[in-house]
């Protein structure tokens, strides 16, 4: 498996940043200006639904899409680090390398494929 060269680096690098920017975008866009200066909140674009259990739940889904992104821009963020401190590529799993097939996939992935179905066959297996 090909090493990381610079250049593919920078790309990753780059492509993580603009993910990163694209990403606060849209939680940005998914909160408002509350009613004081510097307040947040969750847009409620179901004010007039007349079910409120039909607006609660798309409420949830709003708030469970919101989690998402929040996690998404962590794992950019913790890819980003990686990169500083030159250990991007490689798996935090088994210390290998991370296929850049994969990266270009999920450049914020921090597993390789083996230790990543690995990690997400233990997290669903009953206690």
């Amino acid at each position: 498996m090909p090493h990381l060269s610079h250049d593919d680096i920078k790309q990753f690098d780059l492509q993580l940043r603009l993910g990163r920017e694209a990403l606060l975008g849209a939680i940005r866009n998914r909160l408002h200006q509350g009613d004081g200066p510097g307040e947040m909140a969750l847009a409620n674009p179901y004010a007039d639904v007349r079910e409120q259990a039909e607006a609660d739940l798309l409420a949830d889904t709003d708030i469970g899409r919101l989690q998402r992104e929040l996690a998404d821009l962590q794992a950019i963020d913790e890819a980003l680090a990686r990169v500083s401190a030159g250990s991007y590529g490689t798996c935090t799993g088994c210390g290998g390398r991370i296929a850049v097939r994969r990266l270009r996939a999920q450049p914020a992935a921090k597993m390789c494929l083996s230790c990543q179905e690995n990690f997400e066959q233990h997290r669903q297996a009953p206690p």
